[in-house]
């Protein structure tokens, strides 16, 4: 259990109450400075601060599920390792109230020695609990984590997925008053992530208040009644979690579309942008032989958009070069918040074939089609290949993940509960 001194006079239904908190950090350009910091008595500064965390305050009540948003390197976890007094605040003060049990890191707090089943009745014993509580809850913490026989073996041989499935299901099973989870859920499976959304929705109604860290909207939207908004260690806004979210998304289409180039209805012009190439320098690899350039999200208009509405007509456009005389499937794929595929097309599936040019050579390939997609965030993996085995394996020429990020606003009237959705036709008969 975390203990705060309790600095100020808190009400009884508060879990969390969070007062002019501020986190700053010293930052040395190199291991010596620290040193030579400690030795100069203040009289000369050898560090640059940073400050994660600015003047931030609001309260959680009890048995509320708050979502922490906003981008990378916005406070989001330097907030939630606060509370869970981890790290001590600058300035500012942070009060709790209950037994509260954290998942920050993957596997944070395990030894790699240890086996699992050691793991488990350490935290335990971290939290306050004995051998005989540990045990009585042993199967089910087993149970929920699903790892099998790596449970007698030494953590350091598990995968990411076996670490956080084990971690998580510690966590859930001490009894938490409040439960404080950062991002670590995104690395689990699909079936992982949907169990541990039962569970967000079971300790709701059991009136355990949860706070987590997501870049998933729908979640925030389907699981947190209240959503805190931070950007560069400011707490913009703080409200419904509806409100909040769609703010968030709001400003990130606008952003990604202040940082593109605007065309003409109709213009099509070959792009070999710089940006582009530096943005995507992480997520792309291949041997080179023909790169992607750009990739837009256009409208009807020939507009370039960052946002479309459910079933919207649009159009993929990728622009490419040729660095030698190559014949290339040029192939898009649109994926979720999960990198999970969910549609797509190639020129080889469209029956145009391999796309040809040489060594200078500009292309622009435009794909059609519409987005039978449910409200949320996507990205465009866009790929120039050559196929080794028809049907069967590709060389990758350029292989370019997150090549562009798009959100779809929520279908009216009825919104979709499903992913994708085709057209049904309905009959309705007397039995």
């Amino acid at each position: 259990m975390v203990k705060q001194e309790k600095r100020t006079a808190m009400r009884s239904d508060i879990a969390i109450s969070v007062r002019n908190l501020t986190k700053t950090y010293r930052l040395f350009g190199h291991p010596g400075d620290r040193i030579k910091q400690f030795f100069s008595l203040g009289l000369k500064q050898y560090h640059r601060e940073f400050t994660a965390l600015k003047d931030v305050s609001f309260d959680i009540k009890k048995g509320e599920t708050v979502g922490i948003i906003g981008r990378n390197g916005s406070g989001k976890s330097t907030l939630l390792q606060l509370v869970c007094g981890i790290l001590k605040p600058t300035s500012g003060a942070v009060v709790v109230q209950g037994r509260v049990s954290a998942l920050l890191e993957l596997g944070a707090g395990f030894n790699p020695e240890f086996t699992g089943r050691e793991n488990v009745y350490f935290q335990g014993a971290v939290l306050g609990f004995s051998k005989d509580d540990i045990s009585r809850r042993f199967d089910a913490i087993a149970t929920f984590a699903d790892i099998g026989e790596f449970m007698e073996q030494p953590v350091r041989t598990y995968s990411s997925g076996m670490f956080l499935r084990l971690a998580f299901s510690t966590a859930i099973h001490t009894d938490p008053d409040i439960l404080v989870v950062d991002e670590a859920l995104a690395v689990g499976d699909i079936d992982f992530q949907a169990k541990c959304m039962t569970v967000f929705r079971r300790f709701r109604q059991r009136g355990v208040t949860v706070l987590f860290v997501s870049h998933d909207m729908n979640a925030v939207r389907s699981l947190c009644s209240r959503g805190i908004y931070l950007d560069c260690g400011d707490l913009i806004e703080i409200g419904s979690a509806s409100e909040i979210a769609e703010r968030y998304l709001r400003e990130i289409r606008s952003a990604a579309s202040s940082s593109r180039q605007a065309y003409a209805p109709g213009e099509v012009g070959c792009q070999d942008d710089s940006q582009f190439a530096e943005r995507v320098k992480a997520f792309r690899q291949g041997t080179g032989e023909s790169r992607v350039t750009a990739v837009e999200l256009l409208d009807t208009e020939g507009r370039v958009c960052s946002n479309a509405n459910f079933g919207e007509a649009v159009r993929v456009r990728l622009h490419m070069r040729f660095f030698e005389a190559c014949e290339v499937a040029v192939s898009y794929y649109l994926r979720d918040d999960k990198h999970l595929i969910i549609a797509g097309s190639t020129t080889v599936l469209e029956g145009y074939g391999l796309v040809k040019g040489g060594a200078g050579d500009r292309k622009i390939v435009e794909f059609t089609t519409r987005l039978p997609l449910v409200d949320g965030t996507y990205n465009i993996l866009a790929v120039l290949s050559v196929p080794v085995v028809p049907n069967r394996s590709a060389r990758f020429v350029d292989f370019v993940e997150n090549a562009l990020v798009f959100v779809v606003q929520e279908r009216v009237p009825v919104k979709l509960w499903s992913k994708v959705y085709v057209e049904n036709s309905v009959a309705v008969m007397d039995a």
